[in-house]
């Protein structure tokens, strides 16, 4: 995972393999991000392997955002598409879009 902090956003982009062996540095390096100054970017458009723990992280993300009153853009890679239709799951719904 990168975090990019650029002059008018953050931007999460997510790596390849978003799998649980990636959890833990994932976290880390999010935790010290404040996600309500400036709107978030979440790309996951090189995701070409994902399971539910990256799932579950995006959508987590996705809700702390929304109570910062804040604005995120999100950007899928098939992968994450065909992931979050087998598990019934709308990133773009969770984030009001």
């Amino acid at each position: 995972m990168e975090i990019k902090e650029l002059k008018t956003k953050i931007k999460v982009v997510f790596t390849e393999e978003s799998e649980i062996f990636m959890a833990e540095e994932f976290l880390e390096e999010l935790g010290g991000v404040n996600l309500g100054e400036k709107v978030v970017e979440l790309d996951m458009s090189a995701v070409t392997s994902v399971d539910t723990v990256f799932l579950q992280l995006a959508v987590s993300i996705i809700k702390t955002i929304n109570k910062h009153n804040n604005k995120v853009t999100i950007k899928l890679s098939e992968a994450f598409e065909n992931a979050q239709t087998l598990y019934g799951i709308d990133l773009d719904s969770v984030a009001g879009g």
